[in-house]
């Protein structure tokens, strides 16, 4: 008799190297090997981008397997030993967690935990209660926090939004060297696939975004809509030194499952937000090109910021005035010292406010710009001596630099959960 089996991983990586998503393509690759049916693709789950113990790749990873009772004991040695085997255990910060659950469904409250995880901050006890709760097996490697991550990757169904990543693996030899991908073939790649995949070029630097600049396993990274695109992505993309394996992982990358809507006073350090409200302090450049301003709704007001690594998007948040209605959405952070701030990922202008200039009237005599005398005494030529009155200026529109629409932060500042305005343009295709 066969059993929905469900594994999920988490904590396995380190600013020194491996990746949790290697670990399960390895896994994954073993199970076959020993007959294991998986279901569906496995998944990549990405946490809460806020939360302050987050691991490198902020990501868990869940297989779902369709296993014969006596096969289990095999699959649980192989993921355990495969996590022991490959963790950067050595390091600190590193506490690899690893969750086994037996069922057909997945249990409500398992479902809404995985939420939480990713949108706020969960202990290791409320995983470790929930786990008891609905039978689900735990494996701590010494702290073992990755089990937290391991119950929301199981929990997460993706039934709201997904994407797909095809993730191509080094070799080790040529681990920590850099990546040897063509260039040209990714920009060949993305013409004929794009929007079907998406973020593998930076638009304003042309920027290659498919290989990341960390010293982990993946050679490439590519993102879509489905399958389908992503593996046709693969084919045309020329790697320059030997690819060991690669997998197909269905994800809430590029989803915006991050993000709650809230009102400012609801706002709490280490959520990501929509907000919506009117500017109410005017945006100003502080040192290192940051552009903050502040906004206002019914209950509060906080700041906003768009930082120097936004690069054009800053243009955008500079050129906003005092009572334009707008939509932020970002993570929001607690600087030391200063107020709750919103880091803008995303910004939707709604409704801009006419803005006005004076103009002095000009001398009926030589043509030339009169001068003020002070408030409410009105203007008079220097040279000709002729006076006017106050009323004789006008008032004229100026044209906003800015227009009513949505923007967001390029590919190369842009959160692995953010959803890229072009998955708005062009929803996912049927294949």
């Amino acid at each position: 008799m066969s059993m929905l089996f469900r594994v999920g991983i988490d904590d396995t990586d380190s600013k020194e190297g491996m990746c949790t998503t290697y670990v399960g393509a390895v896994i994954a690759d073993k199970l076959k090997e020993i007959g294991v049916q998986l279901v569906g693709f496995p998944k990549l789950i990405r946490l809460n981008p806020g939360w302050p113990y987050k691991t490198r790749g902020n990501c868990a990873i869940a297989l779902t397997t369709r296993t014969q009772k006596h096969k289990i004991p095999y699959v649980k040695k192989i993921v355990l030993d495969t996590v022991e085997r490959l963790a950067e255990l050595h390091v600190e910060t590193t506490n690899p967690g690893v969750v086994f659950y037996q069922g057909e469904k997945t249990p409500a409250k398992l479902k809404l935990f995985s939420k939480k995880v990713v949108q706020d901050v969960v202990t290791i006890e409320e995983a470790e209660a929930l786990a008891w709760e609905i039978g689900a097996e735990t494996h701590k490697f010494k702290l073992g926090r990755g089990i937290i991550g391991a119950l929301a990757a199981i929990g997460n169904t993706l039934e709201r939004d997904w994407t797909c990543e095809l993730i191509a693996y080094r070799t080790p030899e040529n681990r920590g060297t850099p990546r040897k991908v063509d260039a040209a073939s990714v920009v060949e790649m993305s013409a004929e696939t794009f929007p079907n995949t998406f973020d593998n070029l930076d638009p304003f630097t042309g920027e290659i975004r498919i290989t990341p600049h960390t010293p982990c396993p993946i050679l490439y990274g590519i993102r879509g809509e489905s399958a389908e695109a992503v593996l046709r992505a693969h084919k045309l993309v020329k790697a320059l030194e030997p690819i060991e394996r690669f997998i197909v992982y269905k994800t809430n990358q590029g989803t915006d499952e991050h993000l709650r809507r809230a009102k400012i006073a609801e706002v709490k350090p280490y959520w990501s937000v929509i907000v919506k409200g009117k500017v109410c302090g005017a945006p100003k450049v502080i040192p290192g090109g940051h552009v903050i301003f502040r906004m206002r709704d019914e209950t509060g007001e906080i700041d906003c910021a768009a930082y120097e690594p936004t690069h054009q998007f800053r243009n955008i948040a500079r050129k906003l005035v005092v009572g334009d209605e707008i939509v932020a959405h970002g993570g929001v952070k607690k600087r030391p010292g200063l107020p709750l701030t919103i880091n803008l990922e995303k910004l939707a202008v709604l409704k801009l406010v006419p803005v006005t200039r004076k103009i002095n009237p000009t001398c009926p005599r030589c043509g030339k710009g009169m001068k003020s005398e002070g408030r409410g005494k009105g203007y008079s030529c220097k040279r000709c001596k002729i006076k006017a009155p106050v009323d004789a200026a006008r008032i004229v529109r100026v044209k906003r630099e800015v227009k009513p629409g949505a923007f967001e932060v390029p590919p190369r500042a842009r959160r692995h959960l953010a959803r890229p305005l072009i998955r708005v343009a062009y929803p996912r295709r049927k294949y």
